[in-house]
């Protein structure tokens, strides 16, 4: 039963997931392009060509100009360079491969179902990896709320439709999280030898990939383990020479001056307060209320580490902030940079409603109701209102204010409301997020004109049988 179950909610999270993915974010989006263009041209013409804004010489520009989806709507105007090397071959692989399989024409922008395809893969394989952390340190309930919150969050299911590496290494660093925990309950070094195959790949598709190593050895060395300590530095270190031998390949300048200028990046300290102020998935802060819920909860649970083996999640999610504040710009909304963090934020969102329902107080009812129906806001649009605001005030009051009675009496049967209530605030509020994901390009362009691209069938993939619960009626 327990396995029935979590293949449904695994199924229902991909399916929503999946679901139009190629139309949110929209088409067009240049950082995709950045890979996808480099991959197609490596594949077709044996040399990456894209966009850079970086300082290539001028002999090395190749076109300058408009790209157009087909010949139509979105247009971007770019600057392609050859060849390019503003980062690894892999991702571009994968993006620009899936693109040529597909039978995308390099000449145009690259249709975002053939290049997010990738993506909806490692997406899928990385929630698995997140029920069975969750599982392993908490049971089998919070694997699959944490599953859920995965899967339902918008911030987290549209960022996973991105073609961008974080993608990538996310899927990459949850396997090395899970892999961590299993060799800190063994203690079997087993478990940590494929960790150098994981950064390199990760280092192949964008050189942050290669920091899961320092994350590896990390607990080597807590498990006073020297020789794995030093095998894990050591086996990564042929993948980054090859990354060296790809760019000195084809142009040992022009690689040297690139990686001088990505590794000039500005940082400084006002980059965790930006980091922690800017909820987002793409280059427009976006005010999710679940994953401000699971970012509040993953601070709690960093001040108040929890016991055993559980203090693993919040410190990868730490220990991958502080690779964003080092690697990332000061103040850029680059939020791909964060998705490495978002597998252990859900996890620790699925903790902090335990936590919630274990001490019920008027404080916690608050959040909660607060931030989890925070969703109802983007499901309006000019042909669709929102809660008069008197509505919203007497519902919020009849939600929160049991608890506040709870403080002050006690009672059995108060505790009991409340917890009632809680439990139809989540699923209210997990059917919120469903209906708007579901539906955000509807939503979004019932009022405006949206360019759309071909489709694949995985990205016209739908609810069978309950979609009529998840179409919002004209």
């Amino acid at each position: 039963m327990k396995l029935v179950l979590f293949i449904l909610v695994f199924l229902f999270t991909f399916i929503l997931r999946t679901h139009n993915f190629d139309k949110v974010p929209g088409e067009g989006h240049l950082e995709e392009h950045l890979f996808g263009w480099a991959g197609i041209y490596l594949i077709e013409e044996g040399v990456p060509v894209s966009w850079s804004a970086l300082d290539y010489p001028k002999k090395n520009q190749v076109y300058l100009g408009p790209k157009s989806l087909n010949g139509g709507p979105p247009i971007q105007s770019v600057t392609l360079y050859k060849p390019w090397l503003d980062e690894p071959p892999l991702y571009s692989l994968i993006s620009g491969g899936a693109a040529h399989l597909y039978g995308a024409d390099k000449n145009y922008l690259l249709p975002a179902s053939y290049i997010r395809a990738p993506a909806i893969i490692f997406a899928a394989l990385t929630s698995i990896l997140i029920f069975l952390i969750a599982k392993i340190l908490s049971g089998y309930w919070m694997g699959i709320l944490s599953l859920l919150i995965y899967g339902v969050t918008p911030i987290f299911v549209f960022s996973s439709r991105l073609s961008v590496p974080e993608n990538l290494i996310a899927l990459l660093f949850t396997l090395a999280v899970y892999l961590i925990i299993k060799f800190n309950e063994t203690k079997n070094i087993a478990y940590l030898l494929i960790v150098p195959l994981l950064a390199g790949l990760g280092g192949l598709a964008k050189p942050t990939g290669y920091f899961i190593t320092f994350f590896a050895m990390y607990f080597a060395f807590a498990q006073k383990k020297p020789k794995l300590f030093f095998y894990l530095f050591l086996a990564t270190i042929p993948f980054v020479i090859i990354f060296i031998l790809y760019g000195f390949y084809f142009d040992k300048d022009i690689f040297l001056k690139i990686v001088s200028i990505q590794g000039s990046r500005p940082a400084g300290f006002s980059g965790l307060a930006f980091l922690l102020q800017t909820p987002a998935y793409d280059i427009f802060t976006f005010f999710d209320g679940w994953f401000v819920f699971c970012l509040l909860f993953s601070i709690y649970f960093l001040i108040n580490p929890p016991e055993g083996l559980k203090k693993v999640v919040p410190f990868a999610f730490l220990y991958w902030v502080v690779i964003v504040l080092l690697s990332g710009g000061e103040q850029d909304l680059l939020p791909w940079y964060r998705y490495p963090i978002y597998p252990m934020m859900a996890i620790m969102g699925a903790w902090g409603i335990q936590v919630i329902f274990n001490k019920i107080t008027f404080f916690k009812s608050v959040l909660l109701v607060g931030l989890l129906l925070a969703t109802r806001y983007y499901l309006i649009n000019p042909f669709r209102s929102g809660i008069p605001s008197n509505t919203f005030r007497v519902l919020f009051s009849l939600l929160t204010l049991p608890s506040l009675f709870y403080e002050l009496y006690r009672k059995e049967f108060l505790e009991k409301i409340c917890k009632i209530i809680l439990v139809v605030v989540i699923v209210v509020g997990v059917y919120f997020n469903s209906i708007y994901i579901y539906n955000q390009f509807e939503i979004v362009c019932e009022s405006l004109s949206c360019p759309i691209g071909p489709s694949t069938s995985l990205s016209t993939i739908h609810f069978p049988f309950i979609w009529r619960f998840f179409v919002l009626k004209p």
